[in-house]
């Protein structure tokens, strides 16, 4: 796996600009949630979002994906300025994202859940649809191999029928992925996706995430608080602090700069033991 994650990171740094954030502002009053953020995310490549709690990662993915509006500055996706973007266009633009609060429908399976994200590929018509003949037939099932494909990958053959509800938190936070996934994005926002998991489970998340990234060639731009997960798993990441790029780079780069190792561990005064 060390080999192929490092194939990625050089597939990733020769390849083309797929996001483009310049000088993003985003404001709710008097209150200035980011402050002039800019960064390029690379196709191919896995790009991460931390700092500390309000910082304005979250922010940040929301604006990406449609959910907010920049106040000032650009965001460009795939070469193409995105201004007032709608989430539901966003997604029919190959953009998909997981949720800090897992976002699952509670009382469906696992495949049901999974089967939503394969919505806007539905080209049925609501007739078509109502009595489930000639199109709407053959792209359900057509929808149906697809996810059970998503279902193989992830290892959820065991909870294919099982209502989510029910499942534990860390397989509820792979359906969810797994929901992402059946969009077929090419750019896949991950929301903290391991978040109260515990060592087994962020495991199992992290190798998924790389198995994506590796086997599918799709970007992936995450927000994580674990570091030791940040590291492993970035070819690039970008620090927040208050709304404001406090840091950029590569792994080793962001680890031995002063701003980010005082915005997260502090700096000890003088004199203190």
């Amino acid at each position: 796996m060390a080999a192929n994650a490092a194939d990625v990171t050089s597939r990733a740094r020769s390849s083309e600009v797929l996001l483009k954030v310049e000088d993003v502002e985003l404001r709710f009053g008097g209150v200035r949630a980011l402050r002039g953020v800019s960064f390029e995310v690379r196709r191919g490549e896995i790009f991460s979002i931390i700092g500390p709690n309000g910082a304005g990662k979250s922010s940040m993915l929301n604006c990406i994906n449609g959910f907010y509006h920049p106040t000032s500055g650009t965001i460009t996706y795939k070469g193409q300025p995105r201004k007032a973007m709608r989430p539901y266009v966003t997604a029919s633009q190959g953009v998909a994202r997981t949720f800090q609060n897992i976002a699952l429908f509670k009382g469906m399976s696992t495949l049901d859940n999974i089967m939503t994200g394969r919505h806007l590929k539905t080209k049925a018509t609501l007739l078509e649809n109502a009595f489930w003949f000639g199109r709407a037939k053959r792209e359900e099932m057509e929808h149906r191999k697809f996810c059970e494909e998503i279902i193989d990958f992830l290892n959820l053959q065991h909870v294919r029928k099982t209502a989510v509800g029910t499942l534990p938190y860390g397989l509820q936070k792979r359906v969810e992925l797994g929901r992402a996934l059946a969009a077929e994005p090419e750019l896949l926002l991950l929301d903290e996706p391991m978040a109260g998991m515990n060592l087994e489970e962020k495991q199992d998340m992290a190798r998924f995430i790389l198995d994506v990234n590796d086997e599918f060639g799709m970007t992936i731009c995450l927000i994580e608080h674990d570091m030791g997960v940040v590291m492993d798993l970035s070819d690039s990441i970008v620090v927040l602090d208050h709304g404001e790029m406090i840091g950029q780079g590569t792994p080793e780069e962001v680890s031995n700069d002063p701003k980010v190792i005082e915005a997260y561990l502090g700096v000890q005064e003088e004199g203190e033991a």
